[in-house]
């Protein structure tokens, strides 16, 4: 009969680890059975009874499988091994998942928070670079202001324009609602910009708090919603400041110079003169506007609500460690279960009988002489003396 391996110590370092494993998706699961960060009594009794199903599931699944497993006839015994190893790879990475879930949600937390701060601080910065590419226009509306009163005082006075006997009044109001429109826009962005450094500087504090909280030693909980209601209340000063962003009074006097003024009517000499002078500030006044634009129609970022599992996919520089623990809590079960199963498979191994080794075989030798018996002599008794 074949000796059985004793195999206590694997069965219980693997129930050690099962148990680890399970209390981990313990955690997970107290997550799901209360969405509001409370446990009730009955969510606790949930959890608790997920963990010793989970325990107890495992820890049965280990033994059968070093104890049963091995013993099947040899034709069936292939198919079952890969099918509890598929079946058990299935679970773990489930369980994998949870337990790095659970080991790295602080840390994805914190890089969530950091990630979000750092989008804040570079959508602030492009808006401040923004109010300065519009600011940077006044030079060019204030030309455009300036020439179109000085060529309808002109065309008023002398007719320059319309050549003497053209229409010089509606050459002349033209060039009038020209340097009107170009004084509008001037004044949009006089008006907005003590508004946008005010909500600057609003902003700059938000962003400081921010940072405040982060760094804090709060708990997890209230440092999440803290900073939540800052992005909040960052995002409401970021589309007060995407309002007061003057690209439509840039784009409509850029369109009032760029008209076709042959097409209005205008005289020839007219249209032409204030094509030459109007085209180039047209241009100016629109450079780089696109961009400004596409970047107040785009949705501001903020801190979304994300599960703890979601770490795992969006900052993996912080969270692999954590799915370094968790394999490796994973992944020693299946090596112990496929160890004991391998010692198993050894003991009820049959084994051959031995046969007894043959004898060494005797040297070819001459036949031994036997020596012919000599005659007993029967010795005389000694003589008294």
């Amino acid at each position: 009969m074949n000796k059985q391996p004793n195999l206590k110590i694997l069965l219980i370092v693997n129930g050690i680890l099962h148990s680890i494993s399970a209390c981990m998706a313990g955690v997970w699961i107290s997550e799901l059975v209360s969405s509001s960060g409370a446990m009730t009594p009955l969510a606790w009794f949930e959890t608790a009874l997920a963990v010793v199903a989970i325990a107890i599931g495992l820890s049965a699944m280990s033994y059968i499988a070093i104890r049963h497993i091995p013993t099947l006839p040899q034709t069936v015994r292939g198919a079952a091994k890969a099918a509890f190893i598929g079946g058990y790879t299935a679970i773990a990475a489930v369980l994998l998942l949870a337990a790095a879930s659970v080991l790295g949600a602080p840390a994805g937390e914190r890089a969530h928070l950091e990630f979000a701060h750092q989008e804040f601080k570079t959508e602030t910065e492009l808006r401040r670079r923004a109010v300065s590419t519009i600011e940077n226009r006044e030079p060019f509306l204030i030309d455009c202001e300036n020439v179109g009163d000085a060529m309808s005082n002109q065309e008023g006075a002398t007719g320059a324009f319309s050549r003497e006997g053209g229409d010089v009044g509606r050459v002349a109001i033209t060039l009038s609602n020209i340097a009107d429109g170009c004084k509008s826009a001037r004044n949009s962005i006089y008006a907005n910009r003590a508004f946008l450094s005010r909500q600057f500087a609003r902003a700059d504090r938000i962003l400081i708090d921010l940072r405040r909280v982060i760094d804090s030693e709060n708990d997890r909980h209230k440092k999440m919603i803290d900073a939540r209601k800052l992005a909040d209340e960052w995002q409401r000063v970021m589309r007060g400041i995407n309002d007061a962003l003057a690209t439509e009074a840039l784009f409509a006097a850029s369109e009032s110079l760029t008209k076709d003024w042959h097409a209005a009517g205008l005289p020839v000499a007219a249209a032409n003169a204030i094509t030459q002078n109007f085209d180039g500030i047209a241009d100016a006044l629109v450079e780089g506007l696109e961009d400004i634009a596409a970047l107040k129609e785009r949705p501001l970022p903020g801190i979304p609500v994300v599960s703890n599992i979601a770490y795992l996919g969006m900052y993996p520089d912080a969270t692999l460690s954590a799915l370094a623990i968790g394999a490796i809590i994973e992944v020693i079960p299946l090596a112990v279960i496929l160890l004991g199963m391998s010692m198993m498979e050894r003991a009820n191994a049959p084994r051959a009988p031995v046969s007894p080794s043959p004898l060494p075989a005797l040297a070819a030798s001459p036949e031994i002489a036997v020596r012919p018996k000599r005659p007993y002599k029967r010795r005389a008794p000694k003589a008294d003396a």
